[in-house]
């Protein structure tokens, strides 16, 4: 076997090798990653809450009921047709 082939085998075995300990590292980075809680600013704290308390407002919402001058009395039916 020529020292060509000898060197080539070689390096592909060592590119082999620092994908696996990449791939072992990124894995361990991601399962760090996860424990940890997410950070959040104080900006979308305050944005959240704000979308929060609109929103609790809106369910609270009632319609205000009023009646209007020009509109016919409610004591008539519909005609049938």
């Amino acid at each position: 076997m020529d020292l060509f082939w000898k060197i080539m085998i070689a390096a592909a075995a060592l590119v082999a090798i620092g994908w696996i300990a990449y791939g072992i590292w990124e894995w361990r980075e991601r399962k760090l990653e996860k424990e940890q809680p997410k950070v959040r600013s104080e900006k979308y704290q305050q944005a959240s809450n704000s979308v929060a308390d609109y929103a609790k407002k809106l369910a609270e919402f009632k319609k205000p009921t009023y009646k209007r001058e020009d509109a016919p009395p409610t004591d008539t039916k519909p005609p049938q047709g």
